[in-house]
């Protein structure tokens, strides 16, 4: 989030032009910074009457870095790579459309080297709507965290409200809606996120059988999505990894994509991942060099409602967690969100999962506790992660920054381990 003076200082840098205004105008443009690594970014732009735009990104000093030009395609977006940039350095992108409007500038920060070993701070949560139903000061206590990267599994923007959307059109505004909401704007525009769909950007529940029954809605669906979550290159791999310095690397899980109908009976032949995904993972893991290797699904492990999660794929989950407890690989956690309140959970050989949300729906009525659950709270809610050498502390924050979780876990107490 950008401070006043941090605003003050990109609206009067010499890039940006004079005409430049401290707000995106309600439902006429937004922006989002998007895959930062630590020599370039994506930064994706929709307006809906511009056609051309120009991104240029400075230091917070000034100095020009690059100007990058880009047509707003089809669907109204934009979007360029920024390269050659220097790793673990805080940036202004500031954007300005041909229709005349020059909008709020993003502040972000590029990713340490893998070989650099300070500390870093990132994010994650899930779900969110702007109806005003669900109001709460949590955006503003999660931009006051000031984390380096954001990291969003699902369920924005509830794109199934009713009615349902069935066109391409459809499905566009809803985006629209969910991303341009002034709410999040000053959150938006201090942090770099990274992103996984869930299941309401297509309809509550999706699976196999769900995509067979209407094929053209979840394919519109899912259409729209890659177009405001566009990825490198084009690749139809949503799954992804990345590294953030020498402690960290993130394993970022499309637990949708692939999956068979949830109401299957459940064996060895049913995938939530598929295969190709699921040996990715865990060679990705085992192999990491990372001192903390932070594996993101949108979905818990366990002990929530229903079989829409891993409990409806246990001897895929079972599996995975018995090859990463073969490999005795330091430092596994497992962040997690869907279910509509925070946890504090144990699973199989000692594997830790933190669960948040929702940032901005309702919570969801607890079910039975069960053994393996060590805490939980059903309110808005997001976490923080800080990483460093010795450790990671693991936060769960509140609405109004009220701490649900707070501890610190080594590497070695992170291993997963046969008994």
């Amino acid at each position: 989030m950008l401070s006043r003076r941090q605003l003050g200082i990109a609206l009067g840098l010499g890039f940006l032009p004079p005409m430049a205004c401290d707000a995106d105008e309600p439902g006429a443009a937004c922006s989002i910074v998007l895959d930062v690594e630590s020599a370039r970014a994506l930064v994706v732009v929709w307006s809906a009457t511009a056609l051309r735009m120009t991104v240029t990104v400075a230091t917070i000093d000034g100095r020009v870095v690059g100007r990058w030009p880009a047509e707003m395609g089809e669907a109204g977006i934009g979007t360029i790579d920024a390269d050659g940039l220097e790793a673990a350095t805080t940036y202004v992108a500031a954007i300005a459309l041909d229709d005349g409007r020059v909008m709020q500038p993003h502040v972000f920060r590029t990713a340490p080297r893998d070989d650099d070993g300070r500390a870093v701070r990132l994010s994650w949560s899930a779900d969110v709507d702007p109806d005003p139903a669900y109001d709460s000061p949590i955006f503003e206590t999660l931009a006051a965290q000031e984390a380096e990267l954001y990291v969003s599994l699902g369920d924005w923007p509830y794109a199934d409200n009713p009615p349902w959307p069935d066109s391409i059109e459809g499905f566009r505004e809803r985006h629209v809606q969910a991303r341009g909401w002034q709410k999040l704007q000053p959150w938006l525009h201090g942090v770099s996120v990274r992103a996984m769909l869930d299941d309401h950007e297509v309809r509550n529940d999706w699976d196999a059988a769900t995509f067979a029954a209407e094929p053209e809605r979840h394919g519109y669906a899912l259409q729209v999505w890659d177009e405001w979550f566009p990825r490198r290159g084009g690749t139809p791999v949503r799954y992804q990894r990345w590294r953030w310095g020498a402690h960290v690397e993130c394993f970022l899980l499309d637990c949708r994509s692939y999956r068979d109908a949830s109401a299957d009976p459940d064996g060895a032949e049913k995938t939530m991942l598929g295969a190709a995904q699921r040996q990715w993972l865990v060679e990705s893991v085992t192999r990491s060099a990372a001192t903390f290797k932070l594996v993101f699904t949108t979905v818990p492990l366990d002990y929530g409602h229903g079989v829409d999660h891993w409990a409806g794929y246990t001897v895929e989950r079972d599996g995975i967690l018995d090859a990463l407890a073969d490999a005795a690989t330091p430092g596994v956690l497992f962040l997690t969100a869907d279910q509509h309140w925070f946890a504090a959970q144990r699973h199989r050989h000692g594997a830790r999962e933190f669960q948040v949300g929702p940032l901005s729906r309702s919570p969801l009525p607890l079910p039975a506790l069960r053994p393996g659950v060590l805490a939980r709270s059903a309110e808005y809610c997001f976490g923080v992660l800080d990483v460093a050498a010795a450790g990671v502390r693991v936060r769960a924050l509140g609405a109004t920054g009220n701490v649900l979780w707070d501890e610190t876990y080594s590497a070695a107490e992170l291993t997963l381990r046969r008994s």
